[in-house]
């Protein structure tokens, strides 16, 4: 007897392509890969006739608590990524709003925090902004936490920009990789944009009464990122460290990155969804501006070209609750970052699907596969197997729709994508089985969800 049956429609699994089956679940997990139309018992037969069953997307990339409290932030920013297809979150966390940030003591806090609140399945990465939480990073590792994040930016006065302190210099960092080179399942991902740089020409820009995203793109340039690119990929193959370079967005930074995995292999590329539909020339005004910035039209190809074929592995969405209030004022004086997990696979089937002709399954590989496989949570996240989790996205790959910020649920009032018209959207989550979001709704309460020690 199984719990649950999707039944006609066509699996898109990231290791073996598209084909029809029905799957099976039982006790939270895939039971059983089932010949279309084969007779069975189970509590539920749901028909998926026409529709597309997706691993449940992961969102390797999210900073849940950013602009309220983790504890707010868990419970509404999980409710959007449901009914975006999302059912598993590993949000960066850190400690940058006190003046020195202190080691992740309250870790036992933020993971209650998830399995009270959150509607689908999340982790964490830590943020290592100090010496003192550096010389933590086992201990961290013991409790299941085995990703870390280093900003090359923010550092001195770009730091303040985002109310960041951060004392990590390249040498507390490059002590790091070694300690997370000695551990096999632990990465550290890093972003890489060179703070020196961007000081002069920040005021450079300012200088020349620049303003909007095209000044934002000035004062942030691309070859700044590509230099840490380059530092950082060194770095870890040095330390012989598992490399996550996050939101590269620009062909200067992925022509660097890709140079290095020729020389180490060790070394996983990430871009987000809003370098694949948003310029500098966009007109979302500041509601755009985030680090590092929207680039050139012809960096935003050249990254679909690396996404499909292959060289960059990993979408995310660096997904922010801000508000719209919080993005008034000059590109100097907003906020960076805005919402983006409801949104993760609209924009590839959409942008990428229909307008490009990117397959399913390379789909399901950079929503899903590729980020379990990155942080130790492959095969029980990311697969259509018998025994894996069953986390289950179910598509109609050709339905339209207008985005509307309020029906995405997050706390954010936004969208980069109001009023556009996309093609191909979840209409059912399904998280270790359980119904969790249709047709853009969220079913159950807060608190199905649990934290994922990796």
């Amino acid at each position: 007897m199984f719990d649950l049956v999707l039944a006609g429609g066509t699996l898109v699994d990231p290791a073996l392509g598209e084909y029809r089956a029905d799957i099976a679940v039982r006790d939270g997990r895939i039971a059983a890969i089932l010949a279309p139309g084969s007779s069975h018992e189970a509590k539920e037969t749901v028909s998926v006739a026409g529709l597309h069953v997706f691993p449940g997307g992961i969102d390797p990339h999210t900073h849940i608590g950013y602009a309220g409290t983790f504890v707010e932030d868990v419970e509404t920013e999980s409710r959007s990524a449901a009914v975006g297809g999302i059912t598993t979150v590993i949000s960066f966390h850190r400690h940058y709003k006190s003046a020195t940030p202190k080691p992740y003591d309250d870790l036992p806090e933020l993971i209650a925090a998830v399995e009270e609140r959150a509607h689908i399945d999340m982790s964490l990465h830590l943020g290592i902004l100090t010496e003192e939480q550096a010389a933590e990073i086992e201990k961290y590792i013991e409790q299941g936490i085995s990703s870390f994040k280093f900003y090359m930016a923010y550092r001195g006065e770009d730091g303040k920009t985002v109310g960041m302190i951060n004392e990590i210099d390249d040498g507390i960092m490059f002590d790091s990789f070694e300690v997370i080179g000695r551990h096999d399942h632990a990465v550290a991902c890093v972003h890489c944009e060179n703070t020196d740089i961007i000081g002069r020409f920040v005021n450079r820009a300012k200088a020349a009464g620049l303003d909007g995203l095209v000044a934002w793109n000035a004062a942030r340039p691309s070859f700044a990122e590509a230099e840490h690119v380059r530092r950082a990929g060194y770095f870890a193959e040095r330390a012989g460290c598992r490399l996550y370079y996050v939101h590269i967005g620009d062909r200067d930074g992925l022509e660097e990155a890709l140079l290095q995995q020729e020389r180490y292999g060790g070394l996983t590329i990430e871009t987000c969804i809003h370098y694949l539909t948003h310029t500098e020339l966009s007109k979302v005004g500041n509601l755009g501006k985030v680090n590092p910035p929207l680039r050139a039209p012809e960096d935003l190809e050249r990254v679909w070209e690396g996404l499909i074929a292959g060289e960059i592995e990993v979408v995310g969405t660096d997904h922010c609750a801000v508000s719209a209030a919080q993005k008034q004022g000059t590109i100097w004086q907003a906020a960076a970052g805005f919402p983006g997990m409801a949104t993760i696979f609209t924009v590839m089937l959409s942008e990428g699907h229909h307008k490009r002709g990117m397959s399913l399954q390379r789909i399901a590989q950079v929503t899903s596969q590729a980020a379990a496989m990155q942080f130790n949570l492959y095969p029980r996240k990311g697969a259509l197997c018998v025994g894996s989790d069953a986390d289950l996205t179910v598509i109609d790959v050709e339905k339209e729709k207008v985005v509307r910020a309020a029906d995405l649920l997050s706390v954010s009032d936004f969208s980069l994508y109001d009023g556009m018209t996309m093609k191909g959207w979840p209409v059912r989550t399904y998280s270790r089985g359980r119904l969790v979001a249709v047709d853009g709704k969220v079913v159950g309460e807060p608190g199905w969800g649990r934290f994922l020690r990796r």
